[in-house]
């Protein structure tokens, strides 16, 4: 009986050790330090209909999700006075790591019909500088924006660099983008087709044709014409790691 025990309790124990563990939810300081706003992010989460006041509440707070729901609320309106507080909470949003937000926060940036405080375009602006360390489309989104300068200051150097990571990335239109910005050049950047070889090989690695004409067509102009193509080797896709805990949304 008493070695019937002994396995029924190291059964148990195997168990215990096999069964996964759900990872604690973090939530925001402000959010954790308040039933009321624990029972509404609760709320929201079951899929209940949060007011525009309830939603814009939970996220001054730093929850993301309300954030992004909250900025859509605003862009639906339509009217180009919204338009600046609509990027603002889609930043909340990507700063909370809610990264479907980040295509809606570019495209407001790049329409030109919002207007910015200078403090809020600072805030956009470091938002974007995080993401893009580890996000490809933030990468070529913020890159975009600085070749064009606007809203942004219009800044050649960081541009090409991010569109090289958003290369790196598997983004071959990125890569595209970088090489004709070697050919063309920019003020004070005379044209260096040279430079652009790094680029128009990894666009050689795109699945779509178009992209890899572009890219053979091109270096097929710079001095030993394009390489033979082999097929890439790709290795393991790691998780991106989670940012730390928003401490509140920016001003």
């Amino acid at each position: 009986m008493r070695d019937r025990r002994w396995h029924i309790g190291l059964l148990m124990a195997l168990l215990a050790l096999a069964t996964p563990v759900a990872a604690d939810v973090v939530l925001p300081p402000a959010i954790a330090a308040s039933p009321r706003l624990k029972d509404l992010r609760k709320s929201m989460l079951a899929g209940a209909n949060i007011s525009d006041r309830g939603l814009q509440q939970l996220a001054d707070a730093g929850e993301g999700l309300a954030a992004a729901r909250y900025a859509k609320r605003l862009e639906a309106r339509q009217d180009p006075a919204f338009l600046d507080d609509a990027a603002h909470y889609y930043s909340i949003a990507v700063y909370a790591d809610r990264d479907f937000a980040i295509p809606r926060l570019i495209a407001i940036l790049r329409g030109g019909k919002a207007e910015f405080t200078p403090a809020r375009l600072r805030n956009i602006r470091e938002v974007l500088d995080r993401e893009s360390r580890r996000d490809p489309v933030a990468a070529a989104g913020l890159a975009d924006l600085l070749l064009r300068g606007a809203p942004f200051d219009q800044d050649v150097p960081t541009a090409r660099d991010l569109l090289m990571t958003a290369a790196r990335g598997g983004d071959h239109k990125a890569a595209v983008r970088l090489a004709q910005s070697h050919f063309t050049g920019a003020p004070g950047l005379p044209p260096d087709p040279e430079a652009a070889r790094p680029a128009l090989e990894l666009a050689l690695e795109s699945p779509d044709p178009g992209v890899q004409s572009i890219a053979l067509t091109l270096l097929n102009q710079l001095s030993g014409g394009a390489p033979e193509i082999f097929p890439r080797q790709v290795g393991p896709v790691h998780p991106r790691p989670r940012p730390a805990t928003l401490q509140g949304a920016t001003p």
